[in-house]
């Protein structure tokens, strides 16, 4: 009788094959694939401009200077706090009309006070239509003299946003910071709608995250509160001839 040898290698696979067939086929090791974040629904670019501590006299040149700047940044929303004006005066460059002029924005005024002709108050220029504004004076604040806040609600095209632009008391403790935040949130009656608030307060009052493009000074942060709805994506400050500017881009998301 011819005797038969198997191979060593065809013997090993033979009992790999069996032990498969008795214990089935490892557990796939797939791994789970990240979903990837949604694209914003829309992006705005908003700036904001503190007047307080200019000492001169704003001429038509530095309102061309400025829409320059801002036309280059691609802003579409411009806050100003601590605006003068004065009415009736053919000698006085009237800044917000001006600078509406020129960039044939919508306009929205908020007086705190009217000083023999001169009118003091907030503004908001934007690109977009403004559905709503309202001044909410800071009077119960006891700090307060007569600052203000002009609440605005801006038609974004997919979505409503409130940008306030608001000159705080500048030397009130965080109580009555708190105290003037509130009158401003508590005007929001749509919790959801994203808040941007432009003016002269920290983070630690405002209770809201923070925009400030690394500068210390208060008069150049934007204050922002939307949860997942809305993200910063790029801050700076530029030097224009009314000062500083502070320009921020938003990304706003859809979650439901």
């Amino acid at each position: 009788m011819q005797n038969f040898r198997l191979n060593p290698v065809l013997t090993v696979c033979m009992a790999l094959a069996c032990s498969l067939s008795l214990n089935g086929c490892p557990p796939s090791t797939s791994t789970k694939e990240e979903v990837p974040p949604s694209k914003p629904e829309m992006t705005l670019t908003i700036a904001s401009l503190n007047l307080t501590s200019l000492n001169k006299r704003i001429e038509k040149s530095d309102i061309v200077a400025l829409w320059r700047i801002l036309k280059k940044e691609q802003v579409e929303v411009l806050a100003v706090q601590n605006m003068s004006r004065y009415p009736g005066v053919a000698t006085r460059v009237d800044p917000l009309n001006e600078l509406a002029a020129q960039a044939d924005w919508r306009h929205a005024f908020g007086e705190m006070m009217d000083n023999s002709g001169r009118k003091i108050g907030n503004a908001v220029l934007a690109t977009y239509p403004i559905r709503s504004n309202a001044h909410i004076p800071f009077t119960s604040v006891k700090s307060a003299n007569f600052e203000g806040a002009l609440e605005t609600v801006i038609d974004g095209g997919v979505r409503d946003i409130m940008v306030v632009s608001a000159q705080f008391p500048p030397k009130a403790p965080e109580s009555d910071l708190a105290k003037c935040l509130s009158a401003i949130t508590s005007a929001n009656k749509d919790t959801k709608m994203p808040l941007i608030v432009a003016g002269n307060v920290f983070a630690s009052a405002s209770g809201m995250q923070e925009v400030s493009a690394g500068s210390k000074n208060p008069t150049t942060r934007i204050h922002y509160s939307g949860g997942e709805e809305m993200k910063p994506v790029g801050a700076s400050s530029v030097a224009t001839p009314l000062g500083t500017v502070l320009i921020a881009k938003f990304a706003l998301y859809r979650t439901h």
